[in-house]
């Protein structure tokens, strides 16, 4: 299975089901499942064409719009891997792409939107030293393309990407290559953690069914696309049949309105967008009667804040919250309380492992040997979910056996891990 074979899956059965909302004000724009396909497959050909293939890279600056979905599914299909670059990336983040990457198409959008744009790109390639890249004009939702891309041009020349046709033959893929690449801490520089497209699909499986997230259901990601959370809540509201409801700009305090307008039932949130959200509530006055999830999945640092913004979150919404556990090197999230945990503990941060190939163990972060149930030590994981490759750095580092070691305290109890902070001294990078 991988992610153009997942969505293959899912337009037959039900092709005008929306997949994606892309929110305005006044005129949001509904993605159904067929036009997705037909805009993947158009964007697969134009990537190729673009010449991307087999390991090469391609960089995401784009808005949180359904059409990131578009591309990182056509670019995993040809074997390439996505590295999203946050909207307000700076020039340091973006020279870190480019050198590291050497992505061989950059995606801009076609009007300023702030950091993201012709003029910070092109100053960053003349400071990396590198090959330019092409650029990928990009309208967005609610704008018709430009006439012309050239102004986009950093030195590798620019395209629009063609409007979809229908028709187009499911195309063969083979191989199991990376995916997409976030960035992670590392001790010689800027990294980045790349994860394989079979590891992608079976997260996005395991957490859909994690959220319990399916036809019908409305899920709001609330966190970047460009991260690693962000876009993990995506892919589950693809992967279990849902709608992805996008809002890039959209602050807690605009969220009540969402959740009514658009029959919300599951938010994916971080801790201070929770916490915000709760304090927003009582002055709302809404009803969202179709609500009845929040997940809270933010930093691995920020353990105390996301358990006390579930907490916080459930008592003023009356909504059931669940907090869980992330850290760099995983796919977000690593682990998820089931509803049915009870309360005090599904507020903590942690949870039940996502991806069911995810093995975890606690263990003493002086002597590296597992510690007794219960017992608190320093998390480590291997197996699904966990980054295959690196690009730059080596991240954190590996013990025997393929172990990763994440430099946060927590302990397990029955499967289940309940995250505790920071490992201190054991948050050493290789």
């Amino acid at each position: 299975m991988n992610l153009l074979s997942l969505l293959a899956g899912l337009a037959p059965s039900d092709p005008h089901a929306p997949i994606a909302i892309d929110v305005h004000p006044s005129k949001p724009v509904h993605v159904d499942r067929a036009e997705l396909w037909r805009r993947t497959l158009q964007l697969r050909a134009d990537l190729a064409t673009a010449g991307v293939g087999r390991g090469d890279a391609v960089a995401l600056w784009l808005p949180d719009w359904s059409c990131v979905l578009d591309w990182h599914i056509a670019t995993a299909s040809l074997g390439a891997h996505v590295v999203p670059l946050a909207a307000g990336a700076d020039g340091e983040a973006v020279r870190a792409v480019l050198r590291l990457a050497g992505p061989k198409v950059v995606a801009l959008p076609a009007r300023d939107t702030g950091a993201a744009g012709p003029g910070a790109l092109r100053d960053a390639v003349a400071a990396a030293g590198g090959p330019a890249p092409a650029v990928a004009v990009v309208a967005g939702p609610h704008d018709a393309p430009p006439l012309d891309p050239a102004s986009h041009d950093v030195g590798g020349g620019a395209w629009l990407p063609s409007a979809p046709a229908a028709g187009m033959p499911m195309p063969a893929t083979r191989g199991d290559e990376l995916a997409v690449a976030f960035p992670v801490p590392a001790a010689g520089g800027p990294a980045f953690a790349a994860h394989r497209e079979s590891a992608v699909v079976r997260h996005a499986q395991a957490y859909a069914r994690a959220l319990e997230a399916g036809d019908g259901d409305v899920v709001v990601c609330a966190s970047p696309l460009s991260g690693a959370v962000g876009l993990g809540a995506a892919l589950a509201a693809l992967a279990g049949g849902a709608t992805c409801l996008l809002a890039p700009g959209a602050g807690p305090g605009t969220l009540p309105g969402l959740l009514s307008r658009f029959a919300v039932t599951h938010v994916v949130a971080d801790d201070e967008t929770a916490r915000r959200l709760a304090d927003s509530w009582p002055e709302r006055h809404r009803d969202p009667a179709a609500w009845r999830r929040l997940a809270v999945v933010g930093r691995h640092d920020r353990a105390a804040e996301a358990t006390e913004a579930a907490e916080r979150a459930e008592k003023e919404t009356g909504v059931p919250a669940t907090a869980g556990y992330c850290s760099p090197e995983l796919l977000a999230p690593a682990a998820l309380w089931p509803l049915d945990t009870a309360v005090p503990r599904r507020w903590q941060a942690g949870g039940a492992p996502v991806p069911p190939g995810l093995e975890v163990r606690v263990v003493d972060p002086v002597t590296r040997r597992p510690v007794p149930e219960g017992a608190r030590g320093e998390l480590w994981f291997r197996g699904d979910g966990v980054a295959a490759e690196h690009l730059g750095g080596d991240g954190a580092r590996r013990e025997p056996g393929g172990w990763l070691a994440t430099g946060d305290l927590g302990a397990l109890t029955g499967g289940e891990l309940v995250h505790a902070g920071t490992a201190g001294s054991g948050k050493k990078r290789a």
